[in-house]
């Protein structure tokens, strides 16, 4: 704590401490930082991020209404995304916050002015008036402990909402996916209810006339019943994906109101093999860079606690004092002595908490080279599947459907035959719906872990530490 006594030139006093107030200045705006990260998002994957910081930028309703317009595309529901994700806008408050704890860990705490005055019991002797401001010079030596601590936690916190958007760019492309798989086969298990309609009600007609049994006309009423209940599990599942979709693009009244087709991409004729799936990764893992700088965030912190510990005070200055009359000025020094604590278990603690990060953040290197491998067999399978299903089995139910209807028209083959040979072959097309989808899905959670970050995961939520008070 510097300390010193001013007696005289307080005008002058008043007028050093004005200008040193204005002359300091304290850059809080995270703009810059949110910038690195539009173009970090614009590189890895081509889409635009913005943050709607004022409440009078209308730029995102505009913008989101006129997309609204059109049936939405795979592009749109991200624009809108990015545009209008709540969640999202919340995420990048948190550059704001990580900003302005850089800044303030490179302010010192403001001076405490004090002020004393002694009345003299006796008329003869001058009255005592003391004067001083104290300033914490320790707090001068953290300042390069706090602000690489402050740097750390800003780096982390800018990767972490890299991986935010990134995470909102997948669930986004997600919802997309499942929203047109299973309104498609929606539509198929209406048709699969009109052929069991179709079926029963033949099946009751035949019973009328003698030809069939009441058991086969139950069988067949029981199958109708089972499409309808199918047909109406699949109606909800596409409302919950058009609601979930809704959360991600932020809509609510009358925005939700928006149309969609139910056909999904059609998957290319050759997929890579991504034969060094596993390198890429690691090279360009976001998480692991988060990791690394929480751990130095870490051990800065860890270092700003010992040395508060060992040294909590350290008081240097002029002291003064008057005594009938007379002036004795000198130096002073004031400080703690480490007698019972050296902060020897703080210094474990740092250890123990250091090793525990790195432990964590070479499980994360695993897991991430295990996510990696996982992410390609599945990608590969879904491709190979589908395309199996779309060039063999979906092929050949078709074919089966036609040449029953040929021995049905030959009337070599009944109605019920031509009925579940058209049922086989949507069952199919609804197999082939869904391996479609497993494919779109697995090669999204490929791509956002090629751009550096595992969907879903946050090992390492950066908290932003109040450390520089």
């Amino acid at each position: 704590m510097l300390f010193i006594q001013i007696t005289k030139q307080i005008p002058l006093f008043a007028i050093l401490m004005l200008c040193i107030s204005s002359c300091t200045r304290v850059d809080t705006n995270p703009q810059p930082i949110f910038n690195q990260v539009q173009g970090d998002i614009i590189k890895l994957t081509g889409q635009n991020v913005y943050w709607d910081s004022s409440m009078e930028d209308m730029i995102a309703p505009i913008s989101v209404e006129k997309l609204l317009q059109e049936e939405l595309t795979e592009d749109f529901v991200i624009q809108i995304a990015l545009l209008n994700n709540q969640n999202l806008q919340a995420v990048y408050e948190s550059l704001g916050i990580a900003k302005a704890q850089l800044a303030q860990a490179g302010l010192l705490k403001n001076p405490i002015f004090s002020f004393a005055y002694r009345f003299s019991t006796s008329s003869t002797i001058t009255d005592l008036i003391d004067i001083g401001l104290f300033q914490n010079f320790l707090e001068m030596l953290l300042i390069p402990l706090k602000k690489k601590m402050a740097c750390a936690e800003l780096a982390a916190t800018k990767a972490m909402v890299i991986t935010q958007v990134l995470d909102v760019i997948a669930d986004t492309k997600i919802a997309f996916y499942t929203l047109k798989a299973a309104k498609q086969t929606w539509d198929i298990k209406k048709q699969i209810l009109l052929a069991t309609e179709l079926s029963y009600e033949a099946a009751q007609k035949l019973c009328e006339v003698g030809n069939i049994r009441d058991l086969d006309v139950s069988l067949k009423q029981s199958l109708y019943e089972q499409a309808k209940l199918e047909v109406a599990s699949w109606e909800i599942a596409t409302l919950e994906a058009r609601e979930k979709l809704n959360i991600l693009m932020g809509l609510w009244g009358r925005q939700i109101d928006w149309e969609v087709s139910s056909t999904l991409p059609t998957i290319p004729v050759k997929e890579e093999d991504f034969e060094d799936i596993e390198n890429v990764a690691i090279a360009n893992s976001i998480d692991l860079k988060i990791a690394y700088k929480d751990l130095l965030a870490t051990a800065a912190r860890f270092g700003i606690d010992t040395t508060k510990l060992v040294f909590p005070q350290i008081d240097i200055g002029v002291s003064s004092e008057r005594d009938d009359s007379v002036w004795f000025v000198g130096p002073a020094l004031s400080l703690a002595i480490p007698l019972f604590d050296f902060g020897q278990a703080n210094s474990a603690k740092a250890r123990a908490k250091i090793m525990q990060q790195w432990n964590a953040y070479t499980a994360l290197a695993i897991d991430i080279r295990s996510e990696a491998r996982s992410s390609r067999f599945f990608l590969i399978n879904a491709f190979r599947q589908s395309q199996y299903l779309e060039k063999v089995i979906v092929p050949l139910a078709e074919q089966i459907t036609h040449s029953t209807l040929l021995q049905h028209n030959a009337m070599q083959l009944g109605i019920f035959e031509l009925l579940l040979a058209k049922q086989s072959e949507l069952e199919r097309k609804i197999q082939h719906i869904h391996m479609q989808q497993d494919y779109w899905v697995s090669k999204v959670r490929l791509q956002t872990l090629l751009h550096g970050h595992v969907l879903g995961s946050q090992p390492f939520k950066t908290f932003l530490r109040k450390h520089y008070e």
